[in-house]
This record gives structure tokens, C-alpha cells and sequence, in this order.
């Protein structure tokens, strides 16, 4: 009788279930991520008086996020304003300084901006983004994408969405100039530099890397418009 040999078991996964997890995973951190970290901040709800200058201000920025939460680790004379949370379920974060140092003018320019970075889905287009990139770099050492051509693809892919990233950034600012004016806009970006004590930087040679287009070449647009 012949001997029998024993072979091993082995479990093959197929390559292309790691490229799903990485870019699953991620998008679901990029989703719960900025609720869990504004849950992790020290917030508190607006005053009465606080109440009444905010419903004054998101009425005439069109912004009606669920709630607001006011920052209570930030500086008093910091000036931040960004949403969080998915469409339909946006929370507004931002601090005292928006309503007690800026003039309603900026605090409402600002608001604008945010409102329209929302409404075109910015935020969810940026995680978009990062997950393409981390799908086609998973597939690359899965052994999907040849190495030698995978860096070729990731640094194509990587250009171009970032710069439809820039795109949609640059259309949310015209957008809120549709709204309150290009040059009201602008004043109003350069106002939070000065409270930041940054120049607003132009744009260079890594904007081409950046999803984000930098506050100075935003402002010129919005001026150029004029």
C-alpha cells in the first residue's frame, strides 16, 4: 500500500477582499472619526444670548446643522467654525470669538463658506479621496497592481483627484461669493489669518499634492473675481 502524504491545509484569501477591507475601514474612521473626536472635546450648547445671535447668523448663512457646540479649550479670541457628521446629521463646532470678536459680516462670510464646503460635499469628496489612494496602494502590495506600475498609478490617481478636490473647494467659494459678495468673502478669510497671526500662503509646487487649496490662493480667486 502506498504511503499517503498528509498536505497542508492552506486558506487562500483572495487579494482583492484586502483592497475592500482598507478602503471600508477607512471610510467608516473617516465617518465616525469626527464624532468621536467632537464628543472627546470639551464643548457646551450656546447661551440664551449666544442662542439668539447664532439663529440670527445661521439663518442669513443658510446653515441649520442639528446642533452647535461651542469649544471651550480654545483660545477666547480663537476664530474656527467647521462641520461635522454626515449630510442630513451635520453638527457645528466652533468658537467664542466667532460671535463675540468678529463683525456679523465675517461671522455670516464664514458660515457661508462652510454651509456651501457641506452642501457640495466636501468633506465626504476629501475621505473619497484618501480611500482611492489607500485602495489602489492596498492593491499594489496585494500583488493586484505590478509594484513598478503601482507607484505610477497611485501618484496619477493621487493628482488627479486632488486637484478635483482643489476644484470643489474653489466652486464652495464661489458659491458663498454668490451669496455675500467675492470681496466681502475674501475680507473675511484674510480677517481669521490675522486672528491666526499666518499670512495667507499661496499657492507652490505641493498645492499639486494637497486636496485643500491654501487660504492665499482662495482669497485671489475670490479677489479676481472682482
Amino acid at each position: 500500500m502506498p504511503p499517503v502524504v498528509a498536505a497542508p491545509l492552506q486558506a487562500t484569501i483572495d487579494p482583492l477582499w484586502f483592497v475592500v477591507a482598507a478602503v471600508v475601514l477607512f471610510l467608516a474612521m473617516a465617518a465616525l472619526g469626527p464624532r468621536v473626536s467632537l464628543s472627546l472635546r470639551e464643548t457646551r450648547s450656546p447661551t440664551t444670548d449666544e442662542r439668539e445671535t447664532l439663529d440670527a447668523l445661521l439663518a442669513a448663512a443658510d446653515l441649520d446643522p442639528v446642533t452647535v457646540h461651542i469649544s471651550e479649550t480654545a483660545a477666547p479670541d480663537a476664530v474656527r467654525i467647521s462641520l461635522r457628521g454626515l449630510p442630513g446629521r451635520r453638527r457645528l463646532l466652533l468658537t467664542t470669538g466667532v460671535i463675540d470678536d468678529l463683525e456679523e459680516e465675517t461671522a455670516i462670510a464664514l458660515l457661508t463658506a462652510e454651509a456651501q464646503r457641506g452642501r457640495l460635499l466636501y468633506l465626504e469628496y476629501r475621505a473619497f479621496a484618501s480611500a482611492v489612494v489607500i485602495g489602489v496602494a492596498t492593491a499594489m502590495f496585494g500583488g493586484l497592481v505590478a509594484f513598478s506600475n503601482g507607484l505610477f498609478v497611485i501618484a496619477v490617481t493621487a493628482l488627479i483627484l486632488f486637484w478635483l478636490g482643489r476644484q470643489l473647494q474653489f466652486r464652495a467659494d464661489r458659491a458663498a461669493a454668490d451669496r455675500v459678495g467675492a470681496d466681502a468673502l475674501a475680507d473675511a478669510f484674510e480677517t481669521v489669518a490675522d486672528h491666526r497671526g499666518v499670512d495667507p500662503e499661496p499657492a507652490t509646487l505641493r498645492t499639486y499634492v494637497e486636496v485643500q487649496p491654501p487660504l492665499g490662493q482662495r482669497i485671489n480667486r475670490l479677489r479676481a473675481r472682482e
